[in-house]
């Protein structure tokens, strides 16, 4: 169990036990006693007759419209009831990720929330509350359209997943025996004016990204040596001449992986696709070093609209709006990450089609065992263009195309939920792209016979598994699925 002590205490390692590894939470009884004290200082304020979009008035472009007191309280539920997305929902451990991101928001005390709601949400993190939250069509007014299918939940709405069967929220809070939860004044609001989705997406997606990238240096590494490249492209001394912290940890895991037994012959310089491998993996390394440093601000980040600040010098006590809800930054990371990771795939791509080439791999043409009466392996390449040529179309920026919504009060978005998607399918084509230049560098060396450095053995071995070599030609996409698998997390 992790006990929450402090506000800002989440760190990229304590997020990823609790979000994937589903360790349970406490909150320290310290930390809602400050919860509870800024509540009171929040409705004191606003029983003093201040205004507070969403309690006292309606949303968006109703802003200006009052709401009567009567109707007040009703209200903070019928915020939850507004989702209206669309498409697969999101994996548990991202909205999982997001409740988490949620409570710690709400434990700085800024957003007035109540200390019972916090350990609601602490309880349903402890008890495998699963929300269905749909992926699509959620982008507008930050994440109000998807927190809504969230949180609407915990009011007995929407969906859950329960031993993974979509069930009724309603349903699922009777099993556990707990009363739907009543959102007090301006906790309606709190639940979905926030970001705690787009880091959530962005952490699953990073990891992902990371796990992709190795196994991209250990096909370029494999498909090298299966060509009889000379290693001196990847010397550690050239990464050191360069001085890109990514470059040179590249440089040092295909030092690794050749285990002391790399080629240091002096031969005609293999193609471009093959010298550059550090150099883009390199600088798509240094990529995600910095999307970790942006996800490590964003889990101590409190993300609601409005706020309520306690005076500070000239600034007065009250009501603060905020754009932190606005995930700039997250959406900026995703985009620059979709154009790396599709330069990635577009150099395994060309590496495979060397691989088929016999002027470069000195094997037969397309790797045919018996070239004449057999194809050989060329269906692999004339699959993977497909999927780069999709990547390079997903790889336009998401993060540049604000439109207006809500009448013009709600006139700028950030789209990182757009953003998510296309890297995510981005990845996707990554993974069926490395697992056909997996298979090619399993027929590779069938053909040549000649042992390869101990630890890219190991790691052919481990990858193609099951796969056999190709002496007649059959349909491979068993194969890749087969190799793509072990590439998935």
């Amino acid at each position: 169990m992790i006990v929450l002590e402090r506000a800002d205490q989440l760190d990229l390692v304590t997020y990823d036990r609790i979000a994937r590894g589903r360790e349970t939470v406490r909150i320290a009884p310290a930390l809602l006693e400050s919860v509870a004290e800024a509540r009171a200082a929040m409705l004191q304020h606003l029983a003093g007759g201040a205004e507070l979009y969403g309690v006292t008035t309606g949303l968006g472009r109703l802003a200006h419209e009052p709401l009567a007191p009567a109707d007040r309280e009703a209200f903070q539920r019928t915020i939850l009831l507004r989702g209206a997305g669309h498409g697969p929902p999101f994996p548990d451990t991202v909205v999982r990720g997001a409740m988490l991101l949620r409570l710690a928001g709400f434990l700085a005390g800024a957003a007035g929330v109540s200390a019972e709601l916090c350990a609601f949400l602490a309880a349903r993190l402890n008890d495998g509350w699963a929300p269905v939250v749909p992926s699509r069509g959620i982008s507008s007014a930050g994440e109000v359209v998807a927190l809504s299918h969230l949180f609407a939940t915990l009011a007995g709405a929407g969906e859950v997943r329960e031993d993974g069967a979509v069930t009724g929220a309603a349903e699922a809070l009777a099993r556990r025996g707990v009363a739907p939860y009543t959102p007090a004044l301006k906790e309606g609001l709190a639940l979905v004016n926030g970001a705690p989705l787009a880091p959530a997406l962005t952490a699953h997606l990073v990891t992902r990204a990371g796990r992709l990238l190795e196994h991209a240096t250990l096909a370029g590494a494999l498909t090298a040596t299966l060509c009889t490249a000379s290693a001196r492209p990847y010397s550690r001394r050239i990464g050191a001449l360069k001085g890109d912290p990514g470059q040179e940890r590249v440089h040092a895991r295909l030092a690794a992986l050749s285990a002391g037994a790399a080629d240091w012959a002096d031969r005609p310089q293999a193609p471009v696709s093959f010298r550059v491998l550090p150099q883009v993996h390199g600088a798509v390394l240094d990529q995600l070093d910095t999307a970790e440093a942006q996800l490590a601000r964003e889990l101590r980040a409190v993300t609601d609209s409005p706020l309520f600040l306690a005076a500070d010098g000239a600034e007065p006590a009250g009501f603060y709006p905020s754009g932190n809800f606005h995930a700039q930054a997250l959406c900026l990371t995703l985009d620059t990450l979709a154009i790396g990771f599709t330069q990635v795939a577009n150099l395994s791509e060309k590496r495979l089609h060397r691989l088929l080439d016999a002027r470069y791999s000195h094997l037969a043409d397309q790797l045919a065992s018996a070239p004449g009466r057999q194809t050989g392996l060329v269906f692999l390449h004339k699959a993977v263009i497909g999927f780069v040529a999709e990547n390079r179309m997903l790889a336009a920026p998401a993060a540049v195309h604000p439109v207006d919504t809500s009448a013009g009060q709600e006139d700028f978005q950030a789209f990182t939920f757009l953003a998510a998607e296309q890297l995510g399918t981005i990845l996707d084509n990554l993974e069926l792209i490395l697992a056909s230049e997996l298979v090619a560098d399993r027929q590779a060396h069938h053909l040549r016979g000649a042992p390869l450095p101990p630890p890219l053995e190991a790691e052919l071995e481990r990858l193609t598994t099951g796969v056999d070599p190709v002496h007649d030609d059959r349909p491979l996409s068993e194969d890749v699925e087969r190799v793509r698998a072990r590439l998935a997390p």
